[in-house]
């Protein structure tokens, strides 16, 4: 409970000053909005947006970890500001333009890569932080909806909905991938196989749980292992 706790306080407290700039984002000019999220990334690694949003999500949680220990608070607020930054170009006139929007896809892409590398064992193992990551992951790809995501982003979906045992999801995005990425298909089918064979190994009460049936298990089996044919 200590430890829970201690998460949503030291969450609490960092996302203060972070969600008095989002909330106020369509009334701040970009041109003040933006270094108050600067001042607000240097806080947390001592680099401002865009510097931090050139590293990789490997190197970024590498950063939060002290002591083999990961600082899940603050990989949230990381999070949150790079979706605050897609908002901000969104909501403002540098967002009518192709420039504006593709800078807005980077920052909302971001968040998710980051969020989809955080959300593994043993980082998600507490129900709060788990909590915390789905939703976020859940806004970013709500705000991802006006483009195509890139197909290494689908197939790391397919894994998360699978490990949070959401396996009407996970199957939904791997034919997503197969509908978009057709010179890719033979990656997505022999995942895809696997998937479904594991699936098989299942009760029918897990497989409900996760808005699968044993009908369907069979069915995607069936399918894939045409494709193969």
């Amino acid at each position: 409970m200590f430890k829970r706790d201690y998460f949503m306080r030291q969450l609490e407290q960092l996302t203060v000053t972070l969600h008095r700039i989002l909330f106020n984002k369509e009334h701040i000019p970009l041109s003040q909005a933006q270094p108050l999220l600067d001042e607000a990334s240097r806080h947390l690694l001592g680099l401002n947006v865009k510097s931090l949003q050139a590293l990789s999500s490997k190197d970024i949680l590498e950063l939060l970890t002290f002591q083999g220990h990961l600082d899940p608070a603050k990989t949230m607020v990381i999070s949150d500001l790079f979706t605050g930054q897609g908002d901000l170009l969104r909501q403002h006139e540098e967002a009518e333009d192709d420039a504006g929007a593709n800078e807005a896809y980077r920052s909302y892409l971001k968040s998710l890569d980051l969020l989809l590398l955080f959300a593994l064992p043993p980082n998600t193992d507490d129900p709060d932080v788990a909590r915390e990551a789905a939703q976020r992951i859940t806004q970013c790809l709500e705000r991802l909806q006006p483009w195509v995501l890139p197909a290494d982003m689908k197939l790391r979906l397919f894994d998360y909905y699978d490990l949070q045992g959401d396996f009407a999801k996970a199957e939904d995005m791997l034919f997503h991938y197969m509908e978009d990425h057709k010179e890719l298909v033979s990656i997505a089918v022999a995942q895809g196989v696997l998937f479904y064979e594991r699936l098989l190994g299942k009760d029918e009460d897990q497989l409900q749980a996760g808005n699968f049936s044993r009908e369907e298990v069979q069915e995607g089996l069936c399918l894939l292992k045409e494709k193969l044919s």
